[in-house]
């Protein structure tokens, strides 16, 4: 129903638009309609029942597209509505829709490209025809909802909408970066949340017009360059910022060598000051790799490079009244701890207050988890929260992984009513979620292993129950037990674990995992470079789902033949063979048809076999797949690049599985078709 200001308003003025508008009934009030180029857009307000499922609480920013062909301008216009001041703070920041007038297929592939909201995409057609069913929009959120595992996202969080418990530190940040001129670091193990809160730094700094750059120490812009090329890579990147974000140029001089350095960064940083006038600040993570010591093989230049680096950012700092600040993160946190290297003393020990990431809380846990929750079609008993909380030790990473697993497993996609989900369904999964969380812990432990071996083998005998041993190694390094908590490792001023599981996995596999690193060192591999173990789970799920599509595809390409050839026998092994290639091991493709039927062949061809016998008939086969030859072909190209995860047991990453489960999703909504 249209809101009667929003028709008279807009709405009255487009009688097309409010047919449509109109249609939204089911679920929404709409409240506003406005231009925006040549789309349009309208805020819907949820009705009670959709709160309830969805818990939408916020109007829905609905774009409507009239245009008959889609394109990425779609999503441009989502951004800049949901952010402009007039309404970032009235729609909901994951949930919107797209009505357009495009083909289905293409717009739907769009739309779902965009990784950091969910956007349903409605046909004008769709929403108008008369027997789509009362439950049409919600069967449609739920069914989106399905198929994304927002608690499963393992990529640092780059979107607010998804950004938790870490609201404070971010203030205070950036209060010391902007108004106290303070540099700080921020240290915590892997995976506990560190980039993700850089980036939500980045994007605050950002939005009050600061001049800011993220910069990964991992970079070879970076990592491999000298003291002097780091720094000049640096303003350059801050300078073309300046240009892309601000709208302003500054003539900075650069070609920087280790002679002219100091001087010439410092007078870049002043040029940079003047056309922003508000602070410079630098965001560094991952800085153990210019870390004396720490830098690994192809950074052992900067156990030199380190103070000069340093002594260039400080001066400057110093010289323009601490308008130039920064942020270092990472693991170990001797760039900032450490007074000494290489018998000079540390430029920034004392500079930089190291802080650490502290675990959630019972009341972050519960806002998460119920956020993710709400979006994903679940309820969370009370009970779960203080049992997350104490059993993960407010990791929010391991706590979403957990809950992850138990909503994949009890989901049940219904779209009027939410899923409840207690404690005992925690619990009675125990073993399944230890099996998920099992290689996220080893790379929570890996920086022990290499950076902090001796603390690695103190914990090993703490989860041993080693008591006599472990008293006396305390009289001599008290402050193991300090950083175990600061870690999150052990509970405050205890030797309890704060998260089972890793006591778990330690006393059961701590030796092994030590042993399997020991022919390397932090010096001579990064994480990235060891093999991942794979989530044997996801790669089940994969196969599970290829071979269900192969053998829809299969059926699909005997009924085509068949019927196109009158099911002659001869002439369909003949189109089945003209398609194949010739390979090694089949050089002539007709000699597979040789005493066999051509249901017989197909029964053993792969992926890509089944794709090149659609393509090589494509007359006869274009019809099921609504003619779209290339969306065909995208697809399963996709499809055929998942098979070898499942072949070589090859981990899939999330990016990975929603791009081969949009894919599968495409084709199988075709192969329905085919009779059974």
């Amino acid at each position: 129903m249209i809101k009667e200001n929003a028709r008279a308003a807009f709405f009255k003025n487009y009688p097309d638009q409010a047919r449509l508008a109109d249609a939204l009934d089911e679920g929404f009030d709409v409240t506003f309609g406005a231009t925006h180029g040549d789309k349009f857009f309208w805020l819907a307000a949820p009705k009670s029942h959709l709160n309830q499922r969805f818990g939408l609480q916020n109007e829905i920013l609905v774009i409507f597209s009239p245009q008959p062909k889609s394109d990425a301008r779609l999503l441009t216009v989502i951004e800049q509505v949901s952010r402009s001041p007039d309404f970032r703070h009235r729609v909901d920041k994951v949930l919107f829709f797209v009505i357009h007038c495009g083909e289905k297929d293409e717009t739907d592939s769009i739309l779902e490209s965009d990784s950091d909201r969910v956007v349903i995409g409605v046909t004008s057609q769709e929403l108008l025809n008369p027997g789509r069913g009362s439950l049409f929009l919600r069967s449609k959120i739920a069914a989106r909802f399905g198929r994304i595992d927002l608690f499963g996202m393992s990529s640092p969080i780059g979107a607010d909408q998804y950004f938790f418990g870490r609201e404070s530190l971010v203030q205070e940040l950036i209060q010391n970066c902007t108004i106290k001129n303070q540099s700080v670091g921020l240290f915590g193990l892997r995976k506990t949340g560190k980039t993700s809160v850089l980036q939500a730094a980045l994007r605050r700094l950002e939005s009050q017009n600061i001049l800011v750059d993220y910069v990964d120490c991992q970079s070879p812009g970076i990592h491999a360059a000298r003291w002097w090329q780091a720094l000049e890579n640096i303003v350059d990147r801050l300078s073309q910022k300046l240009i892309n974000s601000h709208k302003r140029n500054a003539k900075t001089r650069l070609a920087y060598d280790q002679h002219n350095c100091g001087t010439r960064f410092s007078q870049d940083i002043s040029l940079l000051l003047e056309q922003t006038h508000t602070p410079v600040v630098l965001l560094l993570d991952e800085i153990e790799y210019i870390t004396p010591h720490l830098s690994g093989t192809l950074g052992r230049h900067w156990d030199d490079d380190f103070i000069p680096f340093w002594q260039t950012i400080r001066a400057a700092h110093q010289e323009l009244s601490g308008k130039l600040t920064f942020i270092v993160a990472g693991v170990n946190p001797s760039a900032v701890e450490s007074t000494s290297f290489q018998s000079a003393p540390n430029p920034i020990f004392q500079l930089a207050q190291p802080k650490y990431l502290s675990p959630f809380s019972e009341s972050d846990v519960r806002k998460m988890i119920r956020f993710f929750g709400r979006y994903s079609g679940v309820t969370f008993t009370e009970e779960v929260i203080p049992y997350l909380t104490h059993q993960f030790g407010g990791h929010p990473f391991l706590i979403r992984l957990a809950a992850s697993e138990v909503w994949g497993r009890n989901y049940e996609n219904d779209p009027q009513r939410l899923t409840e989900i207690d404690l005992p369904s925690f619990k009675s999964l125990n073993s399944e979620i230890f099996e998920r969380i099992h290689q996220p812990i080893k790379d929570i432990l890996l920086s022990l292993v290499w950076w902090y071996p001796e603390e690695y083998e103190l914990l090993m005998l703490i989860a041993d129950g080693e008591a006599a041993f472990v008293d006396e190694y305390l009289k001599e390094a008290p402050q193991s037990l300090v950083r175990f908590a600061n870690y999150g490792l052990l509970r405050g001023g205890t030797r309890d674990f704060a998260i089972s599981d890793i006591r778990e996995f330690i006393k059961t596999e701590g030796e092994k995992y030590k042993n399997e690193l020991s022919p390397f060192s932090r010096s001579e591999v990064s994480p990235e470079l060891l093999p991942s173990v794979p989530d044997l789970k996801e790669l089940g799920r994969l196969f599970e789902k290829r071979c269900e599509l192969e053998i829809m595809l299969r059926r699909a390409i005997m009924l085509y033949l068949g019927m196109t050839h009158s099911w002659d026998e001869n002439k369909i092994a003949k189109d089945i063979a003209q398609s194949l290639t010739r390979r090694t091991d089949r050089p002539n493709p007709n000699a597979l048809f040789v005493g066999r039927k051509a249901k017989d062949v197909v029964q053993d061809l792969y992926t890509l076999d089944l794709k090149n016998v659609v393509l090589g008939n494509w007359k006869a086969m274009a019809p099921l797949f609504g003619g779209h030859r290339q969306r065909f072909e995208m697809n399963m190209d996709t499809i055929n690049v998942a098979r070898r995860h499942d072949g070589h047991t090859k981990p899939v990453t999330p990016g990975e599985m929603e791009d081969f489960m949009n894919s599968y999703g495409w084709l199988t909504r075709h192969l329905e078709k085919v009779p059974a």
